[in-house]
């Protein structure tokens, strides 16, 4: 039994590190669009002080994004076995059903 419990745990680990990998790719792809939206816009704006609110809405949305981001992330990380172990179980039931009703 506890070698059933070491790979779900493992199966676990490698859930929460797949969707730490994901958020931050996310993250990431996010600032790099709010920053080309920012520098392909800027020429357009009408006047100097726009172009700073312009900014300060781009690091508004990109920091609370951020957070929310790393929240998320340090939550799942904190609650994995609540989070991880019912979907793992499901799946694996399900895949058991379906190697049982195909033989």
């Amino acid at each position: 039994m506890a070698a059933l419990d070491d790979r779900l745990d493992e199966r676990i680990a490698a859930l929460v590190r797949r969707d730490r990998l994901l958020a931050v790719g996310s993250t990431v792809a996010m600032w790099v669009v709010l920053v080309f939206v920012f520098l392909v816009s800027a020429p357009s704006v009408p006047g100097p002080a726009l172009l700073v609110v312009l900014g300060l809405a781009m690091l508004a949305l990109g920091g609370l994004n951020t957070a929310s981001a790393l929240a998320l992330v340090r939550r799942y990380r904190l609650a994995q076995d609540q989070v991880y172990r019912p979907d793992i179980e499901n799946l694996d039931a399900k895949r058991a059903a379906r190697a049982g009703g195909s033989s």
